[in-house]
C-alpha cells in the first residue's frame, strides 16, 4: 500500500524530472528565436517575450537592464543569433546553450546563454562581457579588510582624493552610490558640479553633488570617478555612507565572526558552504528579494523587499503594502507605537511580532521583530516599481553573506 507519505517522497523525487524533461532543445529554440528577431529589430517588446522575469545584464535585471541593451544596440549591430551546438547542460539550477552572434561586419562572438525552467533566458555571456564581467572568468580576490561592527552595522574606513584622513563610512545596501556630511565635504574641499533631485524616505528632495573623486579602501581597492551626494546629515557618529557603487563592482562577503569584508571580482566561484541562496532583482538602483511573509494568521502576502544593510532594524512594510493588503486587519497586535518624521513629514508606524518571513526557496524565518509603516491613505497607491519593504541589518547580522550581483544571488551562512 503506497501511503501518502510514501506519494510525497516519490513525488519530491519525480517531480524535478518531469520539470527537467519539459526543457529540451525544441523549446528553447523557439524562444532563441523570438530573441534574435528582437536583436535585430532593436524591439525591447519583443525580446521581452523571451525573458526570464529574473534576466540580467551584467548586474541589472531587468527593466533596469533595458538602457544596458540600448548601449549594446548603439555599439553592435547584430545580424543573427544561432546555436553552435544542439548540446542542452545544466549549471546550478540553469540551462545553457552554446551560441553564436554574428555582427554586421560579419564578426562572430561565441556566448553560453542560460534558460530557466520555463526556457525564458536568464542570462547571455556575450552581453555580460561587453560591460566587463564574465560568470565564466576566474574569480580572484582583490582585498580583504576589516569592519567596525556598530550594534552590527558595518562601518568600513576609506580616504578620499588626496587627502590622508580616515573616514568612517556605513555600508548601505540600501542606497545606489555614495553620501557625506555637507560640513566634512567642505573641509576636505569637494566641488559641488551639479544638483539632483533625489529620492528619500518621506518624499524627494534637491541635493549637491560632487562628482569626478577617488575612493580608496585600500592599495588594491581604488574606485574612481564616484559621485558623492552632499547631506547635511548622514548618520549619528557617520562621516558617510557607501552603497551599491562598491557592491556592483564586487562579489562581497562579509563574515560578521572575523569582523571582515572580501572583495572578489566577478566570476566562476563555488558556494561550497552555502547554507541558504537567495535570489535577489537589481532594479531602479536597489538589491530586492521577492519574499513573503504570514502577519498574524493564515493569510500569506508576497511582496518585493529591500536589502538593507544601513538600516538598523529587522524588517518594516512601507505604507502602500500595508494598506493594498490591509494588513492592519489582519489580526496584527502592536505592541508599540511611534512617529517618524522625514523631510518634515510624519508617519505613524506600529511595533510587533510576524509569525513567519519567506524568502527564497523555502527559507522560513519565524517570530521576528516587524513595524508597518502607516502614512496617509491616500498617497500609498502602490505602483509596480516601488518596494513593498526593507529587510534591515538586524536580520542579515544573524548570518555571514555574500552578494553577488552577476549571478543575482545572495548567500546566507548560519552564524
Amino acid at each position: 500500500m503506497v501511503t501518502i507519505k510514501k506519494l510525497a517522497i516519490l513525488w519530491a523525487v519525480i517531480a524535478p524530472l518531469a520539470v527537467t524533461a519539459q526543457v529540451n532543445i525544441d523549446s528553447i529554440k523557439v524562444d532563441l528565436s523570438t530573441f534574435s528577431a528582437g536583436l535585430k529589430a532593436k524591439d525591447h517588446t519583443i525580446v521581452q517575450k523571451a525573458l526570464a522575469p529574473e534576466f540580467g545584464i551584467y548586474t541589472y535585471t531587468w527593466p533596469s537592464a533595458q538602457s544596458l541593451l540600448s548601449q549594446i544596440w548603439e555599439s553592435q549591430e547584430i545580424s543573427s543569433l544561432e546555436l553552435s551546438s544542439e548540446r542542452l547542460y545544466e549549471e546550478e539550477g540553469k540551462f545553457v546553450v552554446d551560441a553564436v552572434f554574428t555582427l554586421s561586419n560579419q564578426t562572430r562572438q561565441k556566448s553560453k546563454i542560460g534558460f530557466n525552467r520555463n526556457h525564458k533566458i536568464v542570462f547571455v555571456d556575450y552581453f555580460d562581457r561587453l560591460f566587463g564581467s564574465s560568470r565564466y572568468t576566474e574569480s580572484v580576490r582583490v582585498a580583504t579588510l576589516p569592519f567596525e561592527n556598530s550594534e552590527s552595522s558595518i562601518i568600513l574606513t576609506l580616504q578620499l582624493n588626496a587627502s590622508q584622513r580616515p573616514l568612517r563610512f556605513l555600508l548601505d545596501t540600501g542606497a545606489d552610490g555614495m553620501a557625506i556630511r555637507k560640513t566634512l565635504a567642505d573641509s576636505l574641499g569637494l566641488t559641488v558640479t551639479h544638483t539632483q533631485q533625489a529620492h528619500v524616505v518621506g518624499g524627494q528632495q534637491q541635493i549637491e553633488i560632487s562628482k569626478g573623486n577617488t575612493v580608496r579602501l585600500s592599495e588594491s581597492l581604488v574606485l574612481n570617478n564616484q559621485n558623492i551626494a552632499l547631506f547635511p546629515r548622514v548618520r549619528h557618529q557617520m562621516d558617510g555612507i557607501i552603497g551599491l557603487n562598491l557592491i556592483k563592482r564586487y562579489i562581497t562577503e562579509i563574515n560578521y565572526d572575523k569582523s571582515e569584508i572580501s572583495f572578489y571580482t566577478f566570476g566562476n566561484r563555488k558556494y561550497e558552504k552555502k547554507d541558504i541562496t537567495l535570489p535577489v532583482k537589481t532594479s531602479y538602483g536597489l538589491i530586492l528579494l521577492p519574499s513573503s511573509i504570514n502577519l498574524a494568521g493564515d493569510q500569506i502576502t508576497g511582496g518585493n523587499f529591500i536589502m538593507d544593510t544601513g538600516a538598523a532594524y529587522y524588517l518594516i512594510l512601507f505604507s502602500p503594502f500595508v494598506y493594498t493588503n490591509n494588513l492592519l486587519q489582519s489580526g496584527f497586535k502592536p505592541e508599540s507605537q511611534a512617529q517618524t518624521v522625514s523631510l518634515g513629514i510624519s508617519s505613524l508606524v506600529y511595533n510587533g511580532k510576524c509569525n513567519e518571513l519567506f524568502l527564497g526557496n523555502g527559507f522560513v524565518d519565524r517570530n521576528i521583530p516587524i513595524t508597518l509603516q502607516v502614512g496617509s491613505k491616500e498617497n500609498s497607491t502602490i505602483s509596480p516599481s516601488s518596494p513593498d519593504g526593507s529587510l534591515g541589518v538586524k536580520f542579515f547580522s544573524k548570518f555571514n553573506f555574500i552578494i553577488d550581483l552577476l549571478k543575482n544571488e545572495v548567500h546566507l551562512i548560519k552564524r
